[in-house]
Formats: structure tokens, sequence, C-alpha cells
């Protein structure tokens, strides 16, 4: 059985690192729901943007994949996203679910919701400062709607290279408002991006820094999911 996560966010979810010179972790238990069908994984997951590249979802599967599973990906990120475009009835939101589901009458089992995005939401602090209860409400109704009401959800804080960098201002306040988001809410995990580096933009986080990240979110979901009585197929 394929354990499978929804991939959801901009484009640091979609992977930014250059494959040029990376480590590939290309492996037969780690696939990727693509064309409508399973498939084996390998970089670029996502096809958001021609530029798409490394992401940290392969370090996240392989990391799980360890335990003798399969892992599966369902790649739905879009660069540039804000969060309000992934509102319930917007594009991005109908098409993640409807993925979801398309991967899971494949023949997968749905484990969880991988997220991080911000970056857009950090040029205004009106978008920083209601990010908590904007994100709510989508990820409840998107919970409803696949049937994943008691699934982790794990969320990726902002990258700290981010201080330096005039369009994101509020990059502080998205990243309180995450925490704020998992705080004392059973079934939400948040990942610490403490230390990660930029690949030389101020915006997207380089190859080294997404394989540490994908390492971190399959522990903190390993930790949630524990906590819910959740364990892979």
């Amino acid at each position: 059985m394929i354990n499978a996560f929804l991939l959801i966010g901009q484009s640091n979810m979609a992977g930014r690192g250059y494959l040029q010179g990376a480590s590939l972790l290309d492996h037969p238990d780690i696939l990727m729901f693509r064309d409508g069908k399973w498939q084996q994984a390998h970089e670029p997951v996502h096809q958001d943007r021609s530029f798409a590249e490394a992401g940290l979802c392969m370090s996240f599967a392989d990391t799980l994949r360890q335990d003798g599973r399969q892992i599966g990906v369902v790649p739905c990120a879009m660069g540039g996203s804000a969060l309000d475009e992934w509102k319930p009835g917007d594009e991005l939101f109908e098409n993640a679910c409807r993925q979801a589901e398309q991967a899971v009458q494949a023949g997968a089992v749905l484990k969880g919701f991988l997220w991080h995005q911000g970056e857009a939401d950090s040029e205004v602090l009106e978008t920083a400062e209601t990010y908590c209860e904007r994100f709510l409400a989508m990820i409840s109704e998107m919970r409803r709607r696949l049937h994943g009401e008691g699934l982790p959800v794990v969320l990726g804080e902002l990258g700290e290279y981010l201080e330096n960098r005039e369009g994101s201002p509020y990059w502080k306040e998205v990243n309180a408002q995450i925490h704020q988001i998992a705080d004392g809410r059973r079934g939400f995990a948040v990942v610490s991006s403490e230390g990660l580096k930029d690949r030389g933009d101020i915006l997207h986080f380089d190859t080294p820094s997404l394989r540490i990240f994908g390492v971190r979110y399959a522990q903190a979901w390993k930790e949630c999911a524990a906590q819910l009585g959740i364990s892979l197929e």
C-alpha cells in the first residue's frame, strides 16, 4: 500500500534548489502521483514552473521509506501563490483535493498534509497578521473534503534569511502565526528552518537545506502521527 502525502504551498514546497551536483534520492519505494498514476519519483517532482528543481519532499520520503514502506507524494504546490489563492472553491484548492482523491483511488492511503507557504503573505502586515485564521479555515475544509480530519498537518517556518529581503518585512509575523496554528492544536506540527540557507536569491532554500528540511518534516510527521495513533501501512 502506498502511503500518500499531499504537498501544498508555494515555491519552497515545490522546490527551487539547484539539481546540478546534487545527490539524487531516487528509490523504487518513493513514488509521485503524476498524469493520473503512481510512478517512481524523480526530481523535479513538481511541474508548477519550468524552473522547478530540487525540493524537500524527496528527503522526506526517503526518511520514511527506510522503515520498509512505500511513500508517495502528491505534488500540488504552486510557486508565487498567496494563501488567499488557496481558498475552497479556487483553482489551487480544488486541484489539490482532486489530485489527492485520484491518488487514493489509484491505490494509496492519505497519511498527511505538508505545507510550506508564506513568503507571498510576508509583504503586507494585514496578510501576515491574519495568516493563522485564514490557514485554519482553508485546511479545515481540505481535511473535511478528503476525510482527513484526523491526519497530521506539518507546516514549515519561513527561512531566516528573509531578514535580508526587502520584500518580506513581515516574515517574522508569518512565522509567529505559523506557530500559533499549531499551538495547542492536536494534529498540527511546525518544522524549524533554523540554520537553513538560501540559494543566493534571499528567497528560496538551497538544495542542502531542502534535504535537511525534508528530514525535519519527516521527523515532525512521525511525532505528530504517534500522538494521533497513526502509522504507515
